[in-house]
């Protein structure tokens, strides 16, 4: 019996160890398999988001089961870049960050030093300058002492742009200056022409165009070498520029025409979008209708296309987080499963090492084998606390993942909400454009029917214009971390010229407009948002206001507050409208004479004066006008007539 039992335990003990070398044999498959999925994840991220961030999903899974730290640090690195890329910033940091401390705890100060680096360029991005600053320092610092000129040249770069952005023009300089230096004692020719470029860009900032041209001229020529079709198209963009802004129409046309034919040959379509603008802007310039309406058609086209695209990659990006979320479902399935085997590993296990103990005071020869037995139950332990890391580690992951899931279907609903505003409000004007142009053009109408309809189109695009306006401002007021630059801005000059650009509907309704804002009334804010919202406000008040009726701009300012209003002798709102408008929903009606809103303008003001820290009031009885008021803290938004900021 003793024999039988003694027989029973060295099997079971065989059988145990023969199970965890073939894990042990196995591993180096895993490996290479987790290190082949991170690989081909890599040329996808710019091309095929969704199917890279499955790759990644993938090498994620495999790399936690089996505790590879470094492929699981690579695989959230490279996670991160494609969020990155779409503009999910704040997800994109926390895989940054997770990616850093496994490096940490790897010991691989490289990809810790990858992962700071692709931090400082968000933080930069969000107007973090100092902190991304701190960041490339230590990551030029690690890529030094190990010797890697390529990746220094990379940070190097990296210094210009943000010193540039830092104003500090001469370390910039000097930044690109080194980069150029070491790329050519490496004969790293893509730093070499970034330098180039990357210079003549701080060349256009310092408002020296001949010098940019030769820089953009020279990365040309490095481009042409390297066959780099995605570079040339960049410089020649740049080229184009520079001399439209030189007025130059001779010389900027070829150039955009070159943009256009490579982009156009990689597929690059924001690329394609960029140069048709500038083929558009020369041609403008021109007065050539012909070129005028066939740019127009293909920046519809290209519209219409990355539009495509996107929503594509936007399905197969969400398809690819259910993906993940399966499959973190399954791996959880998974470890428990192994945690069951592991219990019932371990009762057994415990059951034979009470044997042991009583045999080993039978037999004191035995004692090695219960040595082995106890040595074995300290490392089931520690794989149990592995698996316990691993649960913890999958709960956080499905926490993220409902949430992003949430984060994504907001995202997909304002964007439907857009695009609805855009293919209404934005289309039918220009459909209609289109069809009296063509009239026009087949010289169907008389001369003051002509008069006419352009007096119409005049009004309509001033509409367009101002929807267009609303839509640009309100995109770039969601965008995080988007810095508003506040300089001294006269209310009375703005009013004035926001009165003259909608003098053809003041007329038409034979309104009163009158500006009795005080001529010396400055203030620190941001112009462009002002105009946005002084424009929309008009807007609304002419929109509202019966033929005859008048219109009132007005100041006030006390010890504490300063507001300005703009009041109509309008038809007013009734109760409920006011509420529905007051619990910021979106709300459009017609005007006196019919008049077509998008229901986007109050949206944009709020967001404005949010983020100008001021508030809105609104005021109004059904038939005797409406009042709307914004008032800012004078302490921070008023300036003196002398011009020194209180």
């Amino acid at each position: 019996m003793l024999v039988t039992g003694l027989l029973s335990l060295f099997l079971s003990l065989f059988m145990i160890t023969a199970r965890a070398q073939d894990s042990v044999r196995r591993h180096p498959r895993i490996i290479a398999r987790v290190d082949s999925l991170n690989n081909k994840a890599v040329p996808l991220i710019r091309q095929d988001a969704g199917r890279a961030f499955t790759l990644l999903t993938q090498a994620e899974l495999l790399a936690t089961e089996y505790n590879y730290l470094k492929g699981l640090a690579i695989a959230y690195l490279y996670q991160a870049e494609v969020l990155s890329q779409r503009g999910y910033s704040k997800r994109a940091l926390e895989l940054y960050y997770r990616s850093m401390q496994l490096s940490r705890r790897n010991h691989d100060i490289y990809n810790v030093a990858r992962a700071e680096q692709h931090i400082s360029s968000i933080k930069r991005k969000s107007g973090g300058l100092k902190e991304a600053e701190k960041l490339l320092y230590g990551t030029l610092k690690t890529f030094t002492d190990l010797n890697m000129p390529i990746d220094v040249v990379n940070i190097q770069l990296r210094l210009g742009l943000l010193k540039a952005d830092q104003k500090r023009y001469d370390e910039a300089r000097r930044f690109l200056d080194k980069a150029y230096l070491l790329s050519r004692r490496s004969k790293y020719r893509y730093g070499e022409k970034k330098s180039y470029y990357n210079r003549a860009l701080l060349l256009q900032t310092l408002k020296k165009p001949d010098s940019a041209i030769y820089y953009l001229h020279k990365a040309l020529h490095l481009d042409t070498l390297a066959g780099d079709t995605y570079g040339k198209a960049l410089s020649y963009i740049e080229l184009s520029k520079i001399y439209i802004g030189k007025k130059e129409f001779d010389k900027a046309m070829p150039f955009a025409r070159l943009a256009h034919s490579k982009a156009d040959s990689t597929a690059a379509l924001a690329l394609v979008k960029t140069s048709v603008q500038l083929l558009l802007t020369v041609s403008k310039a021109w007065r050539d209708k012909d070129a005028i309406i066939q740019w127009q058609d293909e920046l519809i086209y290209v519209d219409n296309t990355i539009n495509e695209r996107e929503r594509k990659e936007s399905s197969d990006f969400i398809d690819a987080l259910r993906m993940q979320e399966q499959q973190q479902v399954r791996l959880q399935q998974n470890i428990e499963k192994a945690q069951k085997r592991s219990e019932q590993q371990k009762s057994v296990i415990l059951l034979y090492t009470g044997f042991l103990i009583v045999f080993v005071i039978v037999v004191f020869a035995l004692g090695y084998n219960y040595k082995k037995a106890k040595k074995y139950t300290t490392q089931l332990n520690a794989k149990n606390n592995e698996i316990q890391w691993n649960l913890a580690l999958l709960d956080k992951l499905n926490t993220e993942i409902t949430k992003q899931n949430k984060k994504l279907e907001d995202d997909n609903a304002l964007k439907n909400k857009l695009l609805s505003i855009i293919s209404h409000d934005l289309r039918k004007p220009l459909a209609t454009t289109q069809s009296l142009v063509h009239l026009v053009n087949e010289g169907l109408l008389s001369q003051e029917e002509t008069k006419d309809l352009f007096g119409q189109l005049e009004a309509q695009y001033t509409r367009v214009m101002a929807l267009t306006d609303n839509l640009l401002f309100w995109i770039r007021a969601q965008l995080r971390g988007v810095p508003l630059e506040k300089v001294e801005v006269n209310l009375h000059q703005i009013a004035d010229n926001i009165i003259e650009e909608q003098k053809i509907p003041i007329s038409d309704k034979n309104i009163n407009v009158d500006n009795i804002l005080p001529a010396q009334l400055n203030w620190l804010t941001e112009a462009e948002s002002l105009r946005i919202v002084f424009r929309n406000l008009l807007n609304n008040a002419i929109k509202f206001t019966p033929a005859g009726g008048r219109i009132e701009i007005s100041a006030e300012t006390t010890a504490n507050e300063t507001s300005f209003t703009v009041k109509d002798t309008g038809i007013g709102m009734s109760t409920d409208v006011l509420e529905r408008i007051n619990s910021e929903n979106y709300y459009s009606t017609k005007g006196t004479q019919n008049e077509e809103g998008s229901g986007f303008g109050l949206m944009v003001i709020r967001d404005l004066i949010k983020k100008l820290d001021g508030k809105l009031q609104i005021k109004s009885m059904p038939g005797k006008g409406s009042a709307f008021t914004i008032t800012f803290q004078a302490s921070s938004t008023l300036i003196p007539s002398n011009g020194f900021v209180s």
